[in-house]
């Protein structure tokens, strides 16, 4: 009886699936005027045993972030952003191949990547006026040509201490791009092994090992008078085409077509008189 325990505590301990976070990468760029963001993560582990690795190579084919967060057990198999505000669309979740399988110490390393767009709620799909206190960040028009952006630390998803202060492990990386012309206003706590002049025009910042207390950054974007000018008439254009596309569209062409005929006799029966 106690043999046969023994053998039962070995076969369960045999078939159980163990797996252990390696790194967390997540990376946000190409943040757009709209507030919609890319947003790509990678999720590196190490498993342990060969149910682990069988269970690993069941799904490489499993695109649902679901599975994989059951059968690993892991935390961090998830989406570092709050679904709950945050829009979430055009994922794709890719499964690595298991790589440095090492059979003596029974270890394999896999990877989950994860590529998003991260949109914000909007009250009116027209003019993309956002949802208060959705998306990555709250964006103001301050002055023309200029937009605010504010990071909105809700909308994130990682561990927090009591008071809602987010934890990043030493094998959590959080890393933001700014766009281009982008100008840091303000940024708190500083990026981990860096101090940054503000204001200044930053490529990337990246924070891990640490406890983003008051989490804040505010960067300006201002566009070239090239880009107001053709976003002034291309609004031009596409109130055009919707007016003209809508229920009142012929009777606006019937209406223009009348002016434009107007116009043209009152011109030619001006000359005739003329001459």
């Amino acid at each position: 009886m106690r043999k046969a325990l023994i053998l039962l505590l070995v076969l369960a301990a045999s078939i159980h699936a163990d797996f252990l976070i390696e790194r967390v990468d997540v990376v946000i760029s190409d943040i757009n005027a709209d507030g919609s963001a890319k947003v790509h993560e990678s999720i590196k582990f190490v498993m342990f045993g060969n149910y682990s690795s069988s269970l690993y190579d069941s799904g490489i084919s499993n695109t649902e972030l679901s599975f994989w967060s059951t059968n690993t057990g892991l935390k961090d198999v998830k989406f570092h952003v709050n679904p709950a505000i945050v829009d979430i669309r055009d994922l794709r979740l890719r499964p690595q191949p298991r790589t440095k399988c090492n059979p003596i110490q029974g270890i394999c390393h896999g990877e989950l990547i994860l590529d998003y767009w991260a949109f914000p709620t909007y009250m009116d799909n027209q003019t993309f006026d956002m949802e208060p206190g959705t998306g990555l960040f709250t964006i103001e028009k301050y002055k023309p040509r200029t937009r605010r952006y504010t990071i909105n630390p809700a909308a994130l998803s990682f561990t927090t201490t009591p008071e809602g202060n987010i934890i990043l492990d030493d094998n959590v990386y959080l890393t933001i791009n700014p766009p281009d012309a982008a100008k840091v206003l303000d940024i708190n706590p500083q990026p981990t092994d860096s101090s940054i002049q503000l204001p200044s025009s930053i490529a990337s910042l990246t924070w891990t090992d640490i406890v983003l207390v008051k989490f804040s950054l505010v960067f300006d974007e201002e566009d070239s008078i090239d880009k107001e000018v053709t976003d002034f008439f291309g609004g031009i254009f596409l109130g055009t085409s919707r007016l003209l596309g809508g229920p009142q569209g012929p009777a606006v062409i019937a209406l223009a077509a009348v002016i434009i005929g107007s116009f043209l006799y009152i011109t030619m029966a001006k000359r005739r008189g003329e001459e």
